[in-house]
């Protein structure tokens, strides 16, 4: 009895440590995990794109409520916005998305997608900003 409950504990642990990798053994990326730098836009063309669109941008290098130095970008049309943070390390993505879900109650989607953190108030804008999927690595609050 002892010898199935170990098997079955150390089977357990195998298959829990392979579910967080996004490379197979062989060194082929997984393609089930999608890849937050293909899915999140490059910063200039979120810029160009919403600009194209009548967005008045800011860059920003703070975020309410925190002391980090960041690469933020706010653009913002009639009641439509984005707040986007870009190149966090996983630890700051995490610290900034604890803070978006504090300033933000009313949104389409809401995400720390690996080493971003962005919010989005409608589908508009996220077309518009240049997202190519809702696919994410970490968190995300999805408001239809």
């Amino acid at each position: 009895m002892r010898k199935s409950i170990f098997v079955c504990m150390l089977i357990f642990v195998i298959l829990l440590a392979g579910c967080n990798s996004s490379v197979n053994t062989d060194g082929i990326p997984d393609p089930n995990i999608p890849d937050p730098d293909k899915i999140v836009p490059p910063r200039k063309a979120l810029i160009e794109g919403l600009e194209d669109c009548g967005y008045t941008i800011e860059a920003l290098t703070s975020v309410e409520g925190s002391d980090l130095i960041v690469d933020r970008v706010v653009a913002k049309k009639e009641n439509r916005f984005i707040d986007i943070v870009y190149g966090l390390s996983s630890e700051d993505a995490s610290t900034i998305f604890n803070l978006y879900q504090k300033m933000y109650l009313d949104y389409y989607i809401l995400a720390q997608n690996g080493n971003y953190v962005y919010c989005i108030s409608d589908k508009r804008t996220f077309k518009a900003a240049g997202f190519t999927s809702t696919g994410n690595i970490g968190v995300q609050y999805i408001h239809e």
